[in-house]
């Protein structure tokens, strides 16, 4: 688990990265084509060359952890098969057609009329973003399995229904009973579901393979998320400009700043009053286990507030785990076998078929309330850097441009700093705040939905290989991974300190 979480955290970088740059390049090369600074067009170029850099690692670290993935969770095989199987298809021709377009607007840059770069760019985002979108709503499903109805919530009775029933439940059960069977005998279940006998026993589980696109978690998530990963972008390349105005002084940085800052103050006031409120909901809605974990709910509370925000209702409750394990009582008597006869009528259940039910859903719930205090205290931490977030882009934005009466005021107050020293403060304070606010953010959602990788289905020692695996090997991997993302991240701070390799000026505004 921490050798995974290290992948995709690296991996997410520079995939934040591939989703900010483009719209800072656009906002240059805009400004250059509106106003024909040469400057604006200088920096566009640098910013490309880091961008292609960057894509290049993006692509290598996203190939290394979907092949470990594979190999370190081979169970994982049953919802790429299934419920990922269109999202994840559709993912690769997005991706192809990133590739096309980036390449094809990094050749023609400077050669071709500005209004056709920026269209390229443009385009070139709109496919990582649908990218963003498609990987989030498999890791959505995993979360929010959509198109179950009512098979979660037929073991754990404190959950909702997810949409509708586009899976065979008996398949699902099935699903289950081979699992845990598994474990009674041989204690990994992982190699069961890869098992072509079991599968075939099992037969078809999904009858719309396109479900998981549908669901309203995965739409939150989405929006969210990609939100969250462009901001991360903009700001590092933000902190990046601050830094270079404060150390040289020269004022094609600070041009920068101005051109890039509205969209970033746009994306950052959007995010947690419109993109966070409606995941907010969407968790509150259908994952309440996850919402009672990051409100540190062990029994029910009332909070007018957080009521309102997330029912629209101030006086309903946040269900805590009290209730949760009261709603499980009712299960108390009934066995698992029984439960799959009522769906499989003459089903041979296994050694399964002999656990209660109530017992199974209550050790899943003491598993997850363990996570608590650490989701609990991540939250709210998150909570903090988004402030930190916005209190810093509205600040910088009163620094930057003219805005009557507040910006007089806190230069005043701030002149003493030097104006150079306080620009970069705040740009560096917005890479930091959002790092960190998206970092603890995606903690939040991955540690809040264990000890389920779905609900009711499959848990992380269902999908883990079963293979042991010598430490060496794993320092070794983990060193020359890590070796290459500092080697690439120290390889795009060359391009961007030495921009003069990359291209020449375009001498002229073609087609202005």
């Amino acid at each position: 688990m921490p050798i995974s979480a290290l992948g995709i955290y690296i991996h997410a970088f520079f995939l934040s990265l591939s989703l900010g740059l483009p719209l800072v390049i656009g906002a240059l090369l805009y400004k250059w084509w509106r106003s024909g600074d040469e400057d604006c067009f200088r920096l566009a170029k640098m910013t490309t060359a880091v961008l292609a850099l960057n894509f290049t690692l993006g692509a290598i670290t996203g190939t290394l952890v979907e092949f470990g993935l594979v190999q370190g969770w081979p169970g994982s095989i049953f919802v790429i098969a299934t419920f990922g199987l269109v999202p994840l298809s559709l993912e690769l021709v997005a991706f192809a057609a990133e590739i096309v377009f980036l390449l094809w607007f990094v050749i023609s840059l400077g050669k071709v009329k500005p209004k056709y770069s920026l269209a390229l760019i443009c385009i070139y985002f709109v496919f990582a973003a649908i990218s963003g979108v498609l990987i989030t709503a498999v890791n959505s499903w995993l979360n929010v399995p959509w198109g179950t109805g009512g098979v979660a919530s037929s073991i754990y009775p404190f959950l909702p229904e997810y949409g509708p029933t586009v899976v065979d439940p008996q398949a699902f059960f099935k699903v289950k009973l081979a699992l845990i069977n598994g474990i009674l005998a041989q204690g990994y279940p992982a190699q069961i579901i890869q098992d072509p006998n079991v599968a075939r026993s099992i037969g078809l589980t999904l009858t719309d393979p396109s479900v998981a696109l549908s669901s309203p978690y995965a739409l939150a998530s989405a929006i969210h998320n990609v939100t969250a990963g462009t901001i991360v972008g903009v700001t590092i390349a933000l902190a990046s400009f601050g830094y270079k105005f404060c150390r040289t002084g020269s004022q094609k940085y600070y041009k920068a700043i101005r051109v890039i800052l509205p969209l970033l103050l746009i994306m950052v006031v959007l995010q947690p009053t419109l993109f966070g409120d409606m995941m907010g909901k969407a968790v509150a809605t259908y994952d309440p286990t996850k919402f009672a974990l990051m409100e540190g709910a062990k029994n029910d509370v009332v909070n007018p507030i957080l009521g309102f925000l997330s029912y629209g209702d101030p006086n309903h409750p946040i269900l805590g785990f009290a209730t949760f394990r009261n709603l499980t009582e009712s299960l108390r008597g009934t066995t698992l076998g029984q439960l799959a006869w009522t769906v499989v009528p003459g089903y041979d259940p296994g050694a399964a078929g002999s656990l209660d039910l109530a017992a199974v859903s209550l050790t899943d719930l003491t598993r997850a309330e363990s996570n608590m205090s650490f989701v609990n205290l991540a939250y709210y931490i998150k909570i903090v850097w988004g402030v930190v977030d916005l209190v810093s882009v509205l600040m910088l934005t009163v620094l930057v441009f003219n805005l009557p009466l507040l910006s007089r005021s806190i230069r005043r107050r701030l002149e003493p700093f030097g104006k150079r020293r306080v620009v970069m403060l705040f740009c560096v304070m917005l890479a930091i705040a959002s790092i960190s606010a998206s970092s603890l953010g995606w903690a939040v959602r991955e540690v809040g939905r264990k000890p389920w990788t779905v609900y009711g289905l499959i848990h992380p020692e269902d999908v883990v290989t079963p293979v042991p695996l010598d430490a060496t090997v794993m320092v070794a991997f983990v060193g020359v991974f890590v070796t290459m993302a500092i080697a690439g991240v120290y390889g795009m701070y060359v391009l961007a300190v030495r921009p003069s390799r990359f291209g020449r000026s375009s001498g002229k505004r073609e087609g202005s």
